[in-house]
C-alpha cells in the first residue's frame, strides 16, 4: 500500500480502531441484554470521554449500566490501542426527554405514548403503534382512531410519560 498523502495510513488505522471499538461496544451490550441507542466519543480537556446510551424494553437499571461499563472497560484494558491515552467511560439510559430520531428508537418505544411535534408546530400525542423509515402510526386517545404521520413532517418526537 502506497500512501497517497501524509496521514493516509493514520486514517486507515483510525478506521480499524473505530471498527474495533464499535465491535467491543456491541459485544458488551449483547452480553448484557441491552441495545445501544447512541455512542459518542469526545475530548474533555486532556481526557477522552466515551459516552454510551443503552436501553431495553423493560427499562435500564443501574446494574445494567454497571455491567456494560465493566464488560467494556475490561475489554478495552486488553487492547489499550483502541482508545489511545486516558479516557472516561460513561454508560447511562437515554432518558425520557431524549428525542427519538432513528427507526430503531421508534421501534424500541412501540406501545408507549409519544408526543410528536410536526413541522406545522401542532403537537400530536398517541400510543406508537408502528414505525418505519417513511412514517409513524399513532393510536389517538378515545375512539379517535389511528393517524399516520410522515417522518418528513416530524420536527421532534419524545416519549410522553402518562401519569
Amino acid at each position: 500500500m502506497l500512501p497517497l498523502a501524509d496521514g493516509y495510513f493514520i486514517i486507515e488505522v483510525y478506521l480499524v480502531t473505530n471498527a474495533k471499538l464499535e465491535k467491543l461496544i456491541a459485544d458488551a451490550c449483547e452480553a448484557n441484554g441491552v441495545s445501544l441507542v447512541e455512542s459518542d466519543m469526545f475530548r474533555a480537556g486532556k481526557r477522552k470521554t466515551l459516552r454510551l446510551f443503552i436501553d431495553k424494553p423493560e427499562g435500564v437499571t443501574i446494574d445494567d449500566c454497571t455491567n456494560v461499563s465493566r464488560h467494556l472497560s475490561d475489554a478495552l484494558d486488553l487492547d489499550p490501542e483502541v482508545i489511545d491515552g486516558a479516557y472516561t467511560l460513561e454508560v447511562s439510559s437515554p432518558g425520557l426527554d431524549r428525542p427519538l430520531k432513528s427507526v430503531a428508537d421508534f421501534i424500541r418505544n412501540k406501545g408507549r405514548f409519544v408526543r410528536v411535534t410536526r413541522c406545522t408546530g401542532k403537537p400530536l400525542t398517541g400510543k406508537l403503534v408502528d414505525a418505519d423509515e417513511e412514517s409513524l402510526t399513532l393510536a389517538l386517545k378515545g375512539n379517535a382512531g389511528n393517524v399516520v404521520v410522515p417522518r418528513a413532517e416530524v420536527l421532534v418526537a419524545k416519549v410522553d410519560v402518562q401519569i
